[in-house]
């Protein structure tokens, strides 16, 4: 087997697509390796667990909830898992995704309203930029104002934006990647 393939089948998207590592679609995607290389490693990045100012949980919890907004539940539950396994450092974003999922639109506010305030703003901010990005763009600066009252530094507010961005990104590959696979 070749290194293209073995990182095809290895890789977070490959893994959530549910692609045969011996199939077509693998075989495909070897031909591309670097994109297959640079996803995962783009993915690798946004969730290196060193990124002191924006710990691991508020990531994977900002990663799971953009892709239950997105409708992607099974991405959703693939960040969910990770964050769960971190113990005690994910139970509050566990929580709070929880409550989350069970919420009406009318209830959501309630929800933030009893997370810890910079969980709530994360998610908060994740909402508004996944649900609707035309009006979290007109709203920016007050958006990014909260995001820093909620003590998020700069660079956090640029990694999670990236990170939002990226779990839209993967989604649609993944989607992508399923439609070739059922027609493989």
């Amino acid at each position: 087997m070749s290194t293209e393939t073995t990182s095809a089948r290895d890789d977070f998207v490959a893994r959530l697509a549910g692609l045969d590592p011996h199939g077509e679609v693998a075989a495909l995607r070897a031909h591309r390796a670097e994109a297959t290389r640079h996803t995962q490693g783009s993915l690798d990045a946004l969730l290196d667990a060193q990124a002191d100012d924006f710990p691991l949980a508020e990531r994977l919890a900002a990663a799971a909830y953009a892709a239950t907004l997105a409708h992607a539940g099974e991405t959703a539950r693939a960040y969910r898992e990770r964050l769960a396994a971190l113990g005690s450092r994910g139970t509050e974003a566990v929580a709070l995704l929880d409550r989350l999922t069970e919420a009406t639109p009318a209830d959501t506010d309630a929800a933030f309203g009893t997370a810890p305030t910079r969980l709530a703003a994360i998610l908060a901010h994740t909402q508004a930029v996944t649900s609707a990005p035309a009006q979290a763009a007109a709203n920016g600066p007050a958006a990014l104002a909260a995001l820093q009252r909620a003590g998020l530094s700069t660079r956090a507010i640029v990694v999670l934006s990236q990170l939002i961005a990226f779990v839209a990104y993967q989604i649609r590959v993944i989607a992508a990647l399923r439609a070739l696979e059922a027609q493989a």
